[in-house]
């Protein structure tokens, strides 16, 4: 099978893009987010949320597979969600990331999930932490994980 790839930006596609100070990933309801009546199925948004975080970290220049290589995972530690409408299946929504703070170890961010229209479907307050693969214990942010999202995002240091 042979694509046009002239019409499409697969790489957008996949991954979202940048915009301002964000991360804008696009999605499509599909019948496996669903419960029986059709309606999103609420851990989903969670599952939506990860599945953008991952693709930012993508168009950072940030590889997941090289973090875990050198023994070095993210894992979150808390989320807390707001839920204000349901999505339904074949329903295009965006998960925007912004709101970012670097700790030591840990980096928070906001994620909003939203219809095409603009109404907000979730809202999430999410913290990660960097750890060693063995062990399982806090580890600073890797100094080339950190240049690369201070580059692409506006990030506050917190002290």
């Amino acid at each position: 099978m042979q694509m046009k790839a002239e019409k499409i930006d697969l790489e957008t596609v996949m991954n979202g893009w940048l915009e301002d100070d964000a991360h804008i990933y696009p999605l499509m309801v599909q019948y496996e987010d669903t419960d029986a009546a059709g309606i999103v199925y609420h851990a989903n948004y969670i599952n939506f949320a990860e599945r953008a975080r991952t693709a930012l970290l993508r168009c950072m220049g940030v590889d997941m597979n090289d973090l875990i290589h050198r023994g070095e995972i993210i894992v979150i530690s808390s989320i807390g969600i707001e839920y204000k409408n349901p999505s339904v299946i074949g329903e295009g929504l965006f998960v925007r990331t912004d709101g970012f703070r670097l700790g030591g170890s840990t980096l928070n961010m906001r994620q909003v999930i939203g219809a095409v229209d603009g109404s907000i479907r979730a809202a999430l307050d999410v913290r990660g932490a960097f750890v060693a693969a063995s062990g399982g214990k806090p580890i600073r942010i890797p100094e080339d994980v950190r240049a690369r999202m201070t580059k692409f995002m506006s990030i506050h240091q917190v002290s």
